[in-house]
């Protein structure tokens, strides 16, 4: 099954890696970024008008400017979208603090990968 992944990270390059990556996984067929949660929810809302495709996935750093992935996962789940339930979120950080990992479990994130991500664990995640 291909996928439509948004990939929301303040860092443009890995961003650009993480597409790389997405690409030679060959799972995925639409990528589309947003620099911070705040820019991820007004693109939501874009997919809910219709103007774009709802995400199955979506990779989400924690640590960016404006609105953290945090704060991004606690508006997600506020937004009132058809099939939002379907939207995987797959934390990918560069953070490995057992605090940060308790607490995206605690609201509801089962996959944690940490930065640089690979094809394998990029595959495990999305077959998961």
């Amino acid at each position: 099954m291909m996928m439509k992944v948004l990939l929301v990270d303040d860092d443009q390059i890995s961003n650009l890696l993480n597409k790389k990556t997405l690409q030679r996984v060959g799972m995925v067929n639409e990528v589309h970024t947003a620099l911070n949660g705040e820019e991820a929810i007004t693109l939501l809302n874009d997919y809910f008008q219709g103007s774009l495709p709802m995400p199955d996935i979506i990779l989400l750093d924690l640590n960016m400017p404006i609105m953290d992935g945090f704060s991004f996962i606690e508006a997600f789940n506020k937004l009132q979208l058809p099939d939002k339930d379907k939207v995987r979120i797959i934390i990918v950080t560069s953070s490995q603090s057992p605090t940060d990992i308790d607490r995206a479990k605690s609201l509801g994130i089962v996959h944690f990968l940490t930065k640089p991500i690979t094809e394998n664990s990029l595959r495990i995640a999305l077959e998961g």
